[in-house]
């Protein structure tokens, strides 16, 4: 209930105006959003419906030990794979690799407990002993730096610990204003990312 009433005051100066063409664009692929991609005019629980794909128990226990909250080494930060995934919607990411480290970036750096040792030890982690097809490699560690970044620059903090079902008649655009999540700003790293994955321009002999 708090969480409505917050999110009422929140809306006037909301304008959340999406045309039906825009909606049908995106709706039948939400596993793979991109910077062309919002899904913002979509109520946070309709769009969970359609882009869960995983379950927690299909998770590595290698991943679940230091990203589950109910793990006894669990890092700071860490979410269950329902509050991981709607933090997925709200950051406007797919279901790629580079997504996945952009979420965990994100929420570890709005986490204000996290520390730099935090991060050496999650890299390493993810380098070493992630299994395949869950492996970072120093591209998606850069992703992960961009989420990180952009995690420690929002004003709301500790998002891993919001309880997203209250949220889940809001649509995402209202709650992006309330988490102080700006999609400009998002679809500016996304598109940082697809530079570094650019290969170089290949030498013209002369």
């Amino acid at each position: 209930m708090v969480a409505a009433l917050n999110l009422m005051e929140e809306k006037v100066t909301s304008k959340n105006t999406f045309s039906k063409k825009h909606k049908q664009a995106f709706k039948s692929d939400i596993c793979a959003l991109t910077a062309d991609s919002d899904i913002g005019w979509m109520k946070l629980g309709d769009a969970y419906q359609q882009f869960v794909k995983d379950q927690q128990a299909d998770i590595p226990l290698s991943i679940w030990l230091i990203e589950n909250p109910n793990s006894p080494i669990a890092l700071p930060g860490s979410v269950d794979l329902k509050g991981h995934d709607y933090i997925h919607l709200l950051l406007n990411r797919g279901m790629s690799l580079f997504d996945e480290a952009f979420v965990i970036g994100y929420t570890m750096g709005n986490c204000v407990k996290v520390g730099s040792h935090h991060i050496y030890a999650y890299k390493l982690f993810s380098k070493l002993f992630f299994p395949q097809p869950y492996q970072f490699n120093a591209l998606h560690r850069r992703a992960f730096d961009f989420g990180f970044m952009y995690g420690r620059k929002v004003r709301f903090k500790n998002i891993h610990k919001v309880h997203f079902e209250d949220y889940s008649d809001q649509s995402i655009h209202d709650l992006r204003i309330h988490f102080g999540i700006n999609l400009q700003e998002i679809n500016c790293l996304w598109n940082a990312e697809q530079i570094l994955l650019e290969p170089p321009p290949a030498c013209v002999a002369i």
